[in-house]
């Protein structure tokens, strides 16, 4: 498909953990959606890294994009995930 590039894989991350997180905080499991936030924020910081490996030396743009959603998307992920801990989960 030439629509699916490979530098968009940071951004499917992103799209599948929102629905999970979403869906795991809709059945009332925050320490769930916590932890799926944790990791699909370094899954897409790991997708992006190894995107920009493949792609640094065919096309340096699309390589660009990756690492750089790829490390947005991390940090983003990141900071929901921070914010569902601090709201949703007793200390």
């Amino acid at each position: 498909m030439k629509i699916l590039k490979l530098e968009y894989a940071p951004t499917v991350v992103l799209v599948l953990a929102v629905a999970q997180m979403a869906s795991l905080a809709n059945a009332g499991l925050f320490e769930a959606s916590y932890a799926v936030a944790g990791l699909f924020s370094f899954a897409s910081l790991a997708s992006g890294v190894a995107v920009y490996i493949y792609l640094r030396n065919k096309d340096v743009t699309a390589a660009r994009i990756a690492i750089a959603t790829g490390i947005l998307f991390f940090i983003m992920l990141f900071a929901i995930g921070e914010y569902l801990f601090a709201t949703y989960i007793p200390s």
